[in-house]
Parts: structure tokens; sequence; C-alpha cells
């Protein structure tokens, strides 16, 4: 346990002090990691002003999945830029630290279990609710709003 320990609270300085190279830890994942955060920023951008409208029109169950999914993903993808940065341009400090790493690993890993969950338990009795409600709105008149006439001359 203490060399996980070690280990994930290790620098990439300190790491590579101990090889025989002595060179830091070298890092080889920058350009998919940076795939992903540039898609997880540039996507829920798009979505907010344009996709939303374009891809979904009325159906609202969708709208709601897809904008709690973009509330759920700007975050994660800004966050990975931080550590992104933390990890090149600061690599002997605690912010370049494998833990943090690690830790938005277990942060994408919640999200993506999470809507894997929902699909495959909850996904369709709420497609059939929203179906039902569209149905109901053909057929059960909606209420009129009450509007207040005013009578010349009170208030």
């Amino acid at each position: 346990m203490d060399k996980i320990v070690a280990w994930l609270f290790t620098d990439p300085v300190s790491a590579g002090a101990s090889t025989p190279s002595g060179h830091p830890e070298v890092f080889h994942y920058y350009l998919p990691w940076m795939i992903f955060c540039g898609l997880g920023l540039l996507l829920p951008l798009y979505y907010a002003l344009e996709g939303r409208r374009r891809f979904f029109g009325h159906h609202t169950l969708h709208k709601y999945l897809m904008t709690k999914f973009m509330n759920q993903l700007w975050p994660l993808a800004l966050v990975g830029w931080v550590l992104i940065g933390a990890r090149y341009g600061l690599d002997s400090s605690l912010f370049a630290w494998r833990i943090w790493r690690y830790g938005w690993l277990v942060w994408l890993a919640i999200i993506a279990v999470y809507w894997g969950l929902y699909f495959t338990r909850h996904y369709s009795r709420h497609l059939e609710r929203h179906q039902m409600d569209l149905v109901n709105s053909q057929y059960i008149p909606q209420p009129k709003s009450k509007k207040r006439t005013v009578r010349a001359g009170h208030h």
C-alpha cells in the first residue's frame, strides 16, 4: 500500500530521478487527452448555441438528457485542460502528481457508469412516459389562461 501511495503522490521529475537516465518521466497520452478535452469543450458550446434547437426540435426528454450530459461534460473537459497544463508546465509541482490524473479518470468513469445505468434501467420508462404525455396533450384540452379584464376607471 505504501508503494501505491508513493507512486500516486510522486511528481514526474522525482519519478524520473530514480531511473537510470535521470530524465523526468515521459507522459505519452497528451494527444488523445487533448482531443477528448477539446471536443469536450467544443461540443457543449455548439450544443448550447445551435445544436439544442437543430437536433432535438420539440423532443423535451432528449433535450433535457443532452443538456444534463453536456453540463457534466464541459467541467470534466475544463479540468482536463488544467491537468494537461499542470502535467506539462508544472512537472515538478504537486499539480503534476498522478493522483490528479487518476482522480480525473475516476470522475470520467463515474459519469460513464451513471449514463450506462440510466440508459439500461430508466430510459425506456422515461421515453414511454414522454410519448404518453404527448398523446395526452393532443386529446386533453389545456386549461386556458385566465385573463383579467380591467374595466375603465377601475384599477
